[in-house]
């Protein structure tokens, strides 16, 4: 079996259909096979340019002692046809963690701290809440390897684009809230884009420098990446501007609350430099930056659930190791608003690349992702996968109804909830997964706890004991870096919420087609609406606001932060749509009871049973605090 596809990466989509991406194979962008030559993998690199409306992009292939690859296709600025080349900077997005992490290894060498100290220790006056500090204290590590618990940056700390900039403290108070631990630190991986100017902030402490200047001077410098940076390029230097998926509509510079979370801007030249650094485990020109075992240390995770159970897969520190075509790869992807990167490397291979596009094409990353990947692969021979064993006593027993329990923005979890259940089940030779969306997947064990897809070469799934925050008998899934975690629940609650979810898209579609055929009718026939017609208008009403709210978060994928992060015709929109829904739909249901219209009680049936149904949809979005929706809060 194929890895797993990625997660979504835009935080303000993150949690849309997330966990049924898990179960979704990545596939060959087209039928040709793998390039073959360099000129080859140029060329259809450019024909994925073309086809997906995509400027530019900065890419660099590299072995341990060569550069393959260094090199801009296409245009940085569409306006005045400026091309990209090997010096141009754009943006890497998440890339940029790994340096941060570099940074606390490189003074965990100096024998300034560990990886292990609590980060009050350096920071005793950095606003979190944890109620388990107690016992299982917020590590340096934790936020590291995003076991902290921790939800992502909220919207409103997305949008903020303050070009004064703000320094790491301001980031940092932009909203504490987000810095709670949801879970016992130490268990789950969740992504939060918290942890980097938390673990900065720590290095300025220990230091009493900037950080951004320590990573110039310890890392920048020393790797070669002579011309990376994390501020605004200036007007002389040439720089990628980035655009929407149309190719021409331009976002602007993001001046990033917390930089060592992506701010970083690099070339081609300065990325080949980077992955050689991994490849040859911290040596540049005989120079060792850092010992083999700290870069080992970055790439695998130690300190989740995942690690403990035995996956050698998952999110290290900052950067991970991950499954592809049967194949071990090691990296980490970024984005901001109008720039994807990609950075992959195999250590036991001594080969990897970079890229970066100028577009929030996902399709056009993911074509160039199998393009470079089938190249470097081309005449290798996956690893031999361990082998099959039989299906424990223990697995059997934790067969049943799960549901994602890691989401990384817990305001968006009501969507997770209903979404991310799926249905376990054992046979003779494996275990299947088989979400609500999405097909089945099958995994084979390799021990009593540990499995694998049929063609991967590790395990990537584990049957973990988290009693101690109410998840015995758990299942840990990992498919691009962050793990997804289950936690069982009852057949009653995972038919019932099932059962409700559909429910509730089969009355919202009944009452548009009705409602509107009802109105569409007494207008027709000049007759004024009795009061059988207030029987569709409420639940119209709920439906048509239902429709509004898919619209304007479908619309408004590419500008999620800036709709959404701040009072916007956008997101006020939504917070009179939630509320309107929820008063048309009580109305709907106090119409329907009080109705005493006699005469096609199948009328009055569907006024109780639209009702009801939106009764409950209310009520489970006031739950989770979706009504009257305040998203910018």
């Amino acid at each position: 079996m194929e890895a797993l596809k990625r997660i979504g990466r835009a935080p303000a989509a993150v949690t849309t259909l997330c966990f049924a991406t898990f179960f979704i194979p990545i596939q060959r962008c087209d039928s040709q096979g793998p390039p073959r030559t360099i000129p080859e993998l140029e060329s259809r690199i450019r024909s994925v340019l073309e086809r997906t409306h995509t400027p530019g992009i900065s890419i660099a292939v590299v072995s341990r002692d060569s550069v393959m690859v260094r090199a801009g296709l296409g245009l940085a600025d569409v306006t005045s046809r400026r091309p990209a080349t090997s010096e141009t900077l754009f943006r890497i997005g998440s890339t940029s963690k790994a340096f941060t992490a570099l940074m606390v290894l490189l003074l965990e060498q100096d024998g300034a701290l560990r990886l292990d100290d609590p980060i009050r220790r350096y920071v005793p006056d950095l606003a979190f809440n944890n109620p388990w500090e107690s016992t299982d204290p917020v590590r340096i590590v934790n936020v590291l390897e995003h076991t902290a618990g921790w939800d992502d940056w909220s919207l409103r700390v997305f949008a903020s684009n303050d070009s004064t900039p703000l320094t790491l403290r301001q980031g940092l108070d932009l909203d504490p809230a987000g810095r709670t631990s949801r879970w016992r630190p130490g268990t789950r991986v969740s992504y939060s884009n918290w942890g980097p100017p938390v673990a900065a902030s720590i290095v300025e402490r220990v230091t009493h420098k900037r950080f951004e200047q320590l990573v110039q001077d310890r890392l920048f410098v020393p790797i070669g990446m002579t011309t990376a940076t994390y501020w605004e390029p200036g007007p002389d230097v040439p720089a990628a501007t980035l655009y929407h998926r149309d190719g021409t509509t331009p976002f602007p510079y993001w001046h990033m609350p917390g930089r060592p979370s992506g701010s970083i801007n690099a070339s081609a030249t300065d990325m080949a430099a980077y992955v050689r650094f991994l490849l040859n485990r911290g040596v540049v020109n005989g120079w060792h930056i850092l010992p083999a075992a700290a870069i080992e240390r970055l790439e695998l995770p130690h300190s989740s659930l995942t690690a403990r159970a035995g996956l050698s897969v998952g999110y290290g520190l900052y950067l991970g190791t991950f499954v592809s075509h049967g194949f071990m790869w090691a990296g980490h992807n970024g984005e901001v608003p109008g720039g994807l990167t990609s950075v992959a490397y195999r250590p036991d291979a001594g080969v990897g690349y970079a890229f970066t596009i100028n577009s929030s094409s996902g399709a056009a990353q993911h074509d160039i992702d199998v393009l470079v990947r089938g190249y470097l692969t081309l005449r290798a021979l996956p690893p031999a996968p361990p082998p099959v064993t039989a299906i424990s006593s223990r697995a059997r027993a934790s067969t049943g109804w799960y549901v994602i329990d890691n989401p990384r923005m817990r305001r968006f979890y009501f969507f997770d909830r209903m979404l991310g259940i799926v249905r376990v089940r054992a046979d003779d030779s494996a275990m299947t997964f088989d979400p609500v969306r999405g097909g089945a997947v099958r995994f084979v064990p390799v021990s009593g706890t540990l499995f694998r897809g049929p063609d991967d070469p590790v395990a990537t799934l584990a049957l973990v004991d988290d009693a101690a925050d109410g998840r015995p008998a758990s299942w840990e899934l990992v498919g691009y870096l962050i793990p997804i975690s289950m936690r069982r629940i009852s057949p009653a609650a995972a038919y019932l919420t099932v059962g409700l979810g559909g429910a509730f898209f089969l009355t919202t579609a009944a009452s548009l087609l009705l409602g509107v055929s009802v109105l569409l009718g007494g207008v027709l026939r000049k007759r004024r609406p009795g009061e059988e017609a207030w029987l569709f208008v409420w639940p119209l009403v709920a439906a048509v606001c239902v429709v509004i709210c898919f619209a304007i978060a479908q619309s408004s994928r590419e500008d999620a932060f800036t709709r959404f992060g701040k009072p916007t015709v956008w997101s006020i929109g939504l917070f009179a749509c939630t509320t309107l829904y929820a008063v048309s739909s009580l109305l709907g249901l106090l119409t329907a009871a009080r109705s005493r219209v006699a005469w096609r009680r199948l009328v009055r049936l569907y006024a109780i049973v639209a009702g009801v149904i939106n009764a409950v949809a209310v009520a489970y979005l006031a739950w989770w605090g979706v009504l009257g929706w305040r998203i910018w809060a």
